[in-house]
């Protein structure tokens, strides 16, 4: 209780900066735990799974690929769909349709990460809005009572260092998050690529087996 009481009188002492700074800090938190929540949960897609995917098109078993991917609602998953659904047409239709759909989930891996962008500019500046609105504060109190009130004068200075301090440790917290979780987006991003790779590969040696096989016969 008695740390609640003086998280309470900080969070005062700061100065009204502190509102807007505890909001876009708990904007920053909800994001960093939602996009964490989807990179690592919703839109994971296991090598494991990828290899029998893979090799199921290398044993020409595209019905059971295809169901596979329906089942698994991830960026890898649905560029791989998008390539066995063409799997038989050209090599560029197919090459084509896996490009379309990976660009269309770039926005989906891109979403909110630009409110943490937001509050790592914002913080700092808040807070230091919030040290301009201290240190006038504090030569109000000088200019009307002189130096015989130090307690009015340094609360002033106590603001103005609160609410700077705050601002900076809000925009490390999110600078530091924001470049995890942009790091994570580039790695999927490289896996959807890898992925669409090897189902090129897949499909060029594929019909060039059945070729051969043509020719032979």
């Amino acid at each position: 209780m008695s740390s609640i009481i003086s998280g309470y009188e900080f969070v005062m002492r700061g100065g009204f900066m502190m509102i807007p700074l505890l909001f876009s800090a708990l904007i920053a938190l909800t994001v960093i735990f939602e996009r964490s929540y989807v990179f690592y949960r919703v839109y994971i897609t296991s090598p494991q799974w990828i290899s029998k995917i893979l090799q199921k098109l290398k044993s020409q078993e595209l019905k059971k690929a295809e169901d596979a991917c329906h089942r698994m609602n991830t960026p890898v998953a649905s560029v791989l769909l998008a390539g066995i659904e063409h799997f038989d047409n050209s090599i560029e239709e197919m090459e084509l349709s896996m490009k379309n759909r990976a660009e269309s989930w770039v926005p989906l891996l891109e979403k909110r990460l630009e409110w943490i962008d937001t509050v790592i500019t914002a913080a700092p500046l808040m807070g230091l809005l919030g040290t301009i609105t201290g240190m006038m504060s504090s030569f109000a109190v000088l200019s009307e009572r002189g130096v015989n009130d130090p307690n009015a004068i340094t609360g002033g200075v106590a603001e103005a260092l609160i609410a700077t301090a705050t601002g900076l440790v809000i925009a490390l917290v999110s600078l530091v998050a924001y470049n995890f979780l942009t790091t994570r987006m580039k790695l999927m991003i490289y896996e959807i690529e890898l992925a669409a790779s090897h189902l090129v590969e897949i499909r060029l040696s594929v019909h060039r087996h059945q070729s051969k096989n043509h020719g032979k016969g």
